[in-house]
């Protein structure tokens, strides 16, 4: 995605935050619309429910801990949200790119089909529920330009709402030199970590302790989860293997399930000096006149 300034408009049609959205960016064609389950039939009353669309369902699926999520194109959105109300169990909210010109054909659907499943399986950060997106559609060289294009502008509006599909949990700019890697050791564990915008991700290779103290009991189903998830290999009876970057929801969490014990993530995780997070980022934040900063999802 761009990294230069962009005005992007979010409308509220019913006036609820948390309702059916309708995001663009205020000089592109491409058009955002979100809306959760519950809030479907008022999303299928919109006149965009009648256009050609790609569309994502998000939600949860057994044997995962990752989100879930559904990838698919039609030339009747209404008529395949119903098909998907009736016939697809789980997911919770529905996103539609639409064109606001109404120029998408099933052409341009079609590879942007193709081509966001590719992108979100590089990501990673999602549990694809039809991860075969068949073989890359044949378009003239011009189309795919406006496409891809196209693509540039949804991935900026989902990621505005909150559905970074395409961004990989630690991106390129994120192990750069500029941004510190955190180490977090203890008996058969060894992990590594950064803490990113939406939580702190545990770097792929990162070793875990297996079993998990008593106090820790609770850690086992999300232990067996990733493991059967395939994110997690058995090196032997007592450490397991990071098979991918993994987001957590705080350094907390990943400082779990990296000791196999609770834990303070903002203690426990230290840089190649030996700082802790908490000194780097919530000490230096209120030392530059921030204020004290808690901790998110502790």
């Amino acid at each position: 995605m761009s990294g230069r300034s962009q005005t992007i408009e979010i409308f509220l049609p019913d006036g609820e935050p948390r309702g059916v959205r309708l995001a663009s960016i205020t000089t592109r064609i491409v058009q955002v619309i979100q809306a959760p389950r519950t809030n479907l039939a008022a999303f299928l009353d919109r006149s965009e429910a009648s256009r050609v669309a790609l569309y994502f369902l998000v939600g949860t699926a057994d044997g995962t801990p990752k989100p879930a999520l559904y990838i698919g194109q039609t030339e009747d959105l209404r008529g395949r949200l119903r098909s998907h109300n009736s016939g697809k169990d789980f997911w919770n909210s529905v996103v539609a790119i639409t064109s606001r010109t109404d120029s998408f054909t099933q052409v341009h659907v079609r590879y942007l089909e193709w081509y966001c499943i590719q992108k979100a399986a590089e990501a990673k950060r999602y549990e694809l529920v039809n991860a075969n997106g068949g073989g890359k559609p044949h378009i003239p060289e011009p189309l795919e330009a406006d496409v891809l294009d196209a693509f540039e502008t949804a991935a900026t509006l989902l990621s505005t709402l909150g559905l970074p599909i395409f961004e990989p949990v630690v991106s390129a700019v994120a192990t750069g030199a500029t941004k510190r890697v955190f180490s977090c050791r203890g008996p058969n564990a060894d992990g590594r970590g950064i803490l990113v915008n939406d939580g702190f991700a545990l770097i792929e290779g990162s070793i875990c302790r297996r079993q998990p103290v008593p106090s820790a009991a609770t850690l086992v189903s999300t232990t067996d989860e990733m493991i059967e998830a395939g994110l997690l290999a058995p090196i032997d009876a007592e450490r397991l293997r990071l098979t991918e970057d993994y987001l957590c929801s705080s350094p907390s969490q990943a400082a779990l399930i990296v000791l196999a014990r609770k834990a303070n993530g903002w203690t426990e995780w230290k840089d190649e000096r030996g700082e802790t997070l908490d000194a780097v980022y919530r000490q230096e934040a209120e030392c530059d006149g921030v204020g004290p900063l808690t901790e998110f999802a502790k």
